[in-house]
């Protein structure tokens, strides 16, 4: 087996999350909770369409945790296999003949009911935690509604081309084949393991254009959204820039 990745930061956070969820389900039901707990940005994009650049500039302007291929590193680590089995089952898979049949191999030993229970635990602690930026994955239909604000991020196939060309550096051909191998794998990442549609409106609290909205007023969009929904954000940002 290959090398396992590590994210140290994601590793610990989940890890200690995990062990206090554990506790807290333990107790007794009629424990007092914390009335106003940190919620947790998803982000579901299409592929150009500028949602990964958005989750960070999210993440730093909320000074939340960025969790994007941090994801994959921490199910590789929890559940001891190779970073290749996990990201063969992860929603942005993109893998070469040679990778495709070294998968094959890890795929004995990790299967997909294995990546979601892992990629669940650690979405399910994140968000228990909060005050986290997640991109992809499904976040939006694991955590619950009322602790993370989700947000869908679309643009126009031409310009998502325009953008993959720009940033690869690859012929418009390629860029959209990519595209569109990209969409499908993600539309079928969510349908079969959570049943639903990634393009459903209904599943997110914003949508946005970013071929008619520039990405820093998109992602200016987003945190005012956040902090209208959840005042004690604002309020701890507040706290901070006293000390």
């Amino acid at each position: 087996m290959g090398e396992l990745y590590e994210s140290p930061a994601i590793a610990r956070m989940v890890e200690e999350q995990w062990k206090k969820w554990l506790l807290l389900t333990q107790r007794k039901t009629g424990e007092r909770h914390d009335p106003k707990p940190f919620p947790t940005v998803t982000i579901s994009r299409e592929r150009g369409s500028g949602g990964g650049l958005i989750g960070q500039q999210v993440a730093e302007q909320l000074r939340f945790h960025l969790l994007d291929s941090e994801i994959v590193d921490y199910v590789a680590r929890s559940a001891s296999v190779d970073r290749l089995a996990v990201e063969h089952m992860d929603e942005q898979s993109q893998r070469s003949i040679k990778e495709k049949a070294e998968r094959v191999i890890q795929q004995r030993a990790f299967s997909s009911q294995s990546y979601m229970a892992h990629l669940t635990k650690a979405i399910s602690a994140v968000g228990e935690k909060g005050r986290a930026v997640v991109v992809g994955r499904g976040a939006h239909l694991i955590l619950p509604p009322d602790r993370c604000f989700r947000v869908r991020t679309i643009a126009p196939p031409e310009v998502r081309i325009q953008r993959l060309c720009a940033h690869a550096g690859l012929p418009p051909p390629e860029a959209e084949r990519m595209i569109t191998e990209t969409d499908r794998q993600r539309t079928q990442f969510i349908q079969e393991n959570f049943h639903q549609s990634d393009g459903n409106p209904l599943l997110y609290d914003l949508v946005i254009n970013t071929g008619e909205i520039a990405i820093e007023t998109a992602s200016e969009l987003i945190v005012k959204a956040v902090l209208a929904r959840f005042p004690q954000v604002h309020e701890t940002k507040a706290e901070a820039a006293k000390i």
